[in-house]
């Protein structure tokens, strides 16, 4: 009984949440399809606190997204409803983590810690691309420095930085309030910058050269934050 109601609280908070989605067009059909799935796993296999994060993600990203919309959209960059892509790109990474624990591969700290870690990353890394677009700096490949257009794949600006540290910042706070451990809050801070440095450097190198794509790239970001959270939480602990 107990894992029927479990089964019957995870669906019906999925579908509230798929519901308000499809009202704020947050996404597109499949994006909340696919969402949706991830969100009952987390339900399901962890609890509400876990999917609170990735909701705020989702909700900061889509606002950010917004921000600017009319300037992003006269560059070719706007981005009205994230697609299924997205989504994957940016939120598998964190489920992976849970089902690792709920199959007795890592303990549960671990899963939470990396969890956190591949959220702050995909949030430091939206708001570095949504916000540093927004700056009237010339951006600069993180590999070389030298000047590069708008939108350029691995091109940083300090104002995109800051906004990516900020978007890292908000997680680690979020993640405190949660769980009340001080260790987490330093550790998706710094994670989630670690990853968003590791997006800009992928698509320096790689995307850029049409090796990877978008979503690879954000998808071993999430990886390098949720990694590296792993192992800086245990040296901070």
């Amino acid at each position: 009984m107990d894992m029927l109601l479990k089964i019957i609280y995870s669906a019906s908070i999925t579908l509230i949440l798929a519901a308000l989605i499809h009202k704020k067009k947050y996404l597109d059909k499949l994006g909340i399809v696919g969402s949706s799935i991830m969100a009952f796993t987390i339900l399901f296999l962890a609890d509400l606190k876990w999917l609170l994060l990735l909701i705020t993600f989702l909700v900061l990203g889509s606002l950010v997204s917004k921000m600017g919309y009319g300037f992003k959209k006269t560059i070719k960059m706007a981005e009205s409803r994230r697609s299924l892509k997205n989504v994957l790109a940016n939120g598998l990474m964190a489920v992976l983590f849970v089902l690792a624990y709920s199959t007795g591969l890592i303990t549960e700290q671990m899963a939470l810690v990396g969890y956190i870690g591949a959220i702050a990353a995909a949030n430091s890394d939206t708001f570095s691309s949504e916000l540093g677009m927004l700056s009237r700096e010339t951006p600069r490949l993180i590999t070389n420095f030298k000047t590069a257009k708008t939108g350029t794949d691995g091109a940083i600006t300090v104002c995109g930085t800051f906004a990516g540290l900020l978007g890292s910042f908000l997680i680690g706070i979020l993640a405190y309030a949660l769980f009340n451990d001080t260790a987490i809050f330093w550790t998706a801070t710094i994670s989630g910058m670690i990853g968003n440095f590791a997006d800009s450097l992928l698509g320096a190198i790689f995307e850029r050269k049409g090796l990877m794509n978008n979503e690879h790239v954000n998808f071993m970001a999430t990886l390098s934050g949720g990694t590296f959270a792993v192992l800086f939480y245990q040296l901070i602990i």
